[in-house]
């Protein structure tokens, strides 16, 4: 079956850029769940679609790649996903980002699944929706990470839940996790260094006014590893792998100027 696919053009809002002006991580996320939820909404199995149905949608996996190319405050970048794979009770839905002169900046795919709002228990995909409306592209296979343990704490932080963390759900929004691992790194670490790939699993909700540690961990060859937890039992874990920069100037001859 040939995969249909969705495009949403973007502009790399201020609130999106890092110290250098480059897009985020976070905005990464941010753009491709939009950008999903979009398609979705044309398919008409987005969140408030299912919601009459006592269903939602809920990523429990995130893995991105990045290129050497980056993408800057205000330029513009184009979103493009697809339903690539279904496996039972798993939706993998994959996306592509690339500048608007088409250099790709990265790529990857999230892991949904489809829960009963009232028993948070997941639900078979294909009983709910029409499966051939997904558009799915099923000769495209995901493997799952391997994620190293980590041994010795290298950072560490706390965070207490405040209301602007939440999502519509009343629980943690997925990317406030990322924001989370942030603290622990400091601001020459991240401007040097450049993210070549991202893990992110969720496994538990978390709340208003829960307190939630967030320990990072050296998995050795320039990998790192946060795990987040509540009362000890982890509730995220990120896992990313870093490049040292080689080419500040280029990075300042990009970079607009305000």
């Amino acid at each position: 079956m040939e995969k249909n696919i969705y495009t949403h053009r973007y502009s790399i809002t201020a609130a999106d850029m890092d110290t250098c002006y480059r897009m985020t991580p976070n905005a990464v996320l941010l753009y491709y769940q939009d950008c999903w939820a979009r398609y979705m909404s044309c398919l008409h199995m987005a969140a408030f679609d299912l919601v009459h149905q006592n269903k939602l949608w809920v990523i429990s996996e995130f893995n991105a790649w990045w290129e050497q190319n980056e993408a800057f405050w205000s330029q513009e970048i184009e979103v493009t996903v697809w339903n690539g794979e279904l496996t039972g009770l798993r939706l993998y839905a994959d996306f592509k980002i690339c500048r608007t002169d088409g250099i790709e900046v990265a790529h990857g795919h999230g892991c949904w699944t489809l829960l009963d709002s009232e028993t948070h228990r997941p639900v078979a995909i294909n009983n709910v929706l029409d499966v051939n409306a997904l558009g799915l592209a099923n000769e495209e296979k995901h493997s799952k990470i391997r994620i190293p343990a980590g041994e010795t704490v290298i950072r560490q932080a706390e965070h207490r839940v405040n209301p602007i963390n939440l999502d519509f759900n009343g629980h943690v929004n997925n990317r406030t996790y990322l924001s989370i691992a942030m603290q622990t790194v400091s601001a020459d670490f991240a401007q040097n260094r450049q993210l070549r790939s991202l893990t992110i699993r969720w496994l538990r909700e978390t709340f208003l006014g829960d307190t939630l540690i967030c320990r990072m961990y050296d998995t050795a060859n320039n990998t790192y590893l946060h795990v987040i937890s509540k009362d000890d039992m982890p509730v995220a874990q990120i896992y990313s792998e870093l490049a040292t920069r080689t080419s500040q100037a280029v990075i300042d001859s990009e970079a607009p100027r305000v």
